[in-house]
């Protein structure tokens, strides 16, 4: 009995000393990293408060740079539409937005991702029955994706728009990229301590939609990435 206790005894300080460890690890890489490694510190604790309800440090003006740059973010995954869906995190707006991201790259590059020999080749070596002009690669996409929305990883699959071709890792689709229909207004920015908070509107030559609410996380290289939408 007195050996199990002791045993036991053992194991739990073996544990604990293990989390220590682990916890001043994470606390050195968040100082060498800056305050704002988001990951680093809400697995700390340290960002129990929601981002959302941080207070207000500044209204920006609507028509300033920071609109802007936030507002081109915003039609990355625009078409004709005014209406959206709301997300939170990376997974969420790629799984909702993977065409309209892939169709506003196109839109926006397109003499890079038409006729691009080199994609072509890659791609018939993997699928020599196929031909495809407009091919996007996976690398493409995901930087796109962290550029933009954040995260360190992001899934693949064909939607109804581009298709994947997982063995040769590029998106294709048969049909030019929808042109821009519909226009970002941004009717008030907001900046806290770790975030830029854009309410806006969209409007076409049809209809003008409800407000939204979106909300940036800033980075310590002073870009944004997209982290929730509310509608």
């Amino acid at each position: 009995m007195y050996r199990r206790y002791y045993g036991r005894k053992r194991r739990i300080r073996m544990g604990t000393l293990l989390l220590l460890i682990l916890v001043s690890s994470l606390l050195l890489v968040s100082c060498v990293a800056g305050s704002n490694v988001l990951w680093v510190r809400g697995l700390l604790g340290l960002d129990v408060g929601d981002y959302a309800a941080e207070p207000v440090t500044k209204v920006l003006e609507n028509d300033s740079d920071t609109a802007a740059e936030l507002r081109s973010t915003v039609e990355l995954i625009l078409q004709s539409g005014v209406q959206l869906q709301g997300f939170s995190g990376t997974g969420e707006a790629v799984a909702l937005y993977r065409d309209a991201i892939l169709n506003g790259m196109l839109r926006s590059s397109y003499a890079l991702y038409a006729g691009n020999r080199q994609a072509q080749n890659a791609v018939k070596e993997a699928y020599p029955y196929m031909c495809a002009s407009t091919l996007i690669s996976k690398a493409d996409f995901e930087n796109t994706v962290f550029r933009y929305f954040g995260g360190t990883d992001v899934s693949h699959e064909s939607g109804e728009m581009f298709s994947y071709l997982d063995r040769a890792g590029f998106y294709t689709s048969p049909t030019q990229a929808l042109r821009l229909g519909a226009t970002v207004t941004v009717m008030r920015l907001e900046e806290t301590a770790h975030t830029y908070r854009m309410e806006f509107i969209l409007s076409n030559v049809d209809e003008t939609s409800l407000p939204y609410t979106a909300l940036f996380v800033k980075r310590e290289d002073g870009t944004a990435y997209w982290k929730a939408l509310e509608t």
